[in-house]
């Protein structure tokens, strides 16, 4: 079903907040892009969400401080949004040492404990598995938490969906499983390969909630994740939640992408959930273009300064190490 959006409506607070965030989110996306493409200190490639951003924003402004959450591939957002180091993030991604897991990263794979953010392993919709069982131990201890997984929608055709689904329904976990549907999987279109419409009528075989939201609106995403995280607390069980929206970019950080129409990717652009949000909160009178400008301006010079940070820290030392041999090294890069 389609969501209403009957949810409670953010207050202003929340509504700047969203704001800034989904400018740092972009911004930190973009730069960590053109580093990547002017092979300076980046190392490995990235799945980026830029176009995506309204999801983690939205989702991570509607959870609590001591909920969990285990982002998709493009979860970078997430990491952001709840607070994670961008120092900490681009020494991760410059491979130095001091960055995350100790530089046995991948951006899906790493979780940072004080930011509640879980890890997922790099089979692709294996974090509703995992996420199920901390669910579990959320129910069972009774704190209250409720787990939020999410994954794309390639994702949604392996076992692991079904298993996860299965197992957090029969078993009522507080868990919210996020579907970040942008139409692809890599450059499949997931049209081609599922016979509904929307993937949240897959609820049904279930017996739970499946509710479809326009994943570019941001408090969209927010009024369904409020009313699916307060189900859950109460007892109610699992939500399904397809957001869709659509990728600006090819799949990973070096895809050409030359696979997907170009009217279909301009639209997408014209779409976009940082310049909806910024509009909105205009109609509202709750921005004006100086305060947008200084979110930018505000975030690029946090940025700045974790990129100058990062490129001072001394390269990792992994000799030795068995996993160096299925690092994806990028030849050429700037140390």
């Amino acid at each position: 079903m389609n969501a209403a959006n009957t949810g409670k409506e953010p207050g202003r607070e929340t509504l700047r907040r969203m704001m800034e965030q989904l400018v740092l989110v972009r911004e930190f996306e973009t730069r960590c892009e053109e580093l990547w493409k002017a092979r300076v200190h980046m190392v490995g490639e990235f799945h980026l969400s830029l176009g995506q951003e309204a999801i983690a924003v939205g989702t991570c402004a509607a959870i609590r401080p001591s909920d969990l959450i285990c982002p998709s591939i493009r979860g970078m957002g997430v990491y952001l949004c709840r607070g994670a180091s961008l120092r900490d993030l681009m020494t991760t991604f410059f491979d130095r040492a001091g960055g995350i897991a100790n530089g046995r990263w991948a951006h899906w794979h790493s979780p940072v404990p004080d930011a509640g953010v879980l890890a997922q392993t790099g089979m692709l919709g294996s974090g509703l598995v995992t996420s199920g069982g901390v669910a579990l131990s959320q129910k069972y201890l009774k704190t209250g938490n409720v787990v939020v997984t999410m994954l794309g929608d390639g994702a949604t055709n392996t076992g692991y969906f079904h298993e996860g689904v299965n197992f957090a329904a029969f078993a009522d976990l507080p868990l919210v499983i996020i579907i970040e549907n942008n139409g692809y999987a890599v450059s499949t279109p997931i049209s081609s390969v599922v016979r509904v419409k929307d993937l949240s009528r897959r609820a049904e075989g279930y017996g739970i909630p499946g509710i479809t939201v326009d994943g570019n609106d941001a408090i969209a995403v927010y009024q369904t994740v409020d009313d699916a995280l307060e189900r859950a607390r109460a007892g109610g069980g699992p939500t399904l939640i397809e957001c869709k929206t659509y990728r600006f970019g090819g799949s990973t950080v070096k895809d050409a992408d030359a696979l997907r129409p170009a009217a279909e990717k301009d639209a997408a652009r014209r779409n976009c959930p940082v310049q909806r949000f910024k509009g909105m909160l205009s109609e509202r009178g709750l921005l004006v273009e100086d305060d947008y400008r200084s979110m930018v301006k505000a975030a690029r010079a946090r940025i700045e300064e974790a990129e100058r940070l990062a490129a001072e820290q001394p390269m990792l030392d992994a000799s030795g190490d068995p996993l160096t041999e299925f690092w994806p090294y990028a030849e050429g890069v700037s140390k």
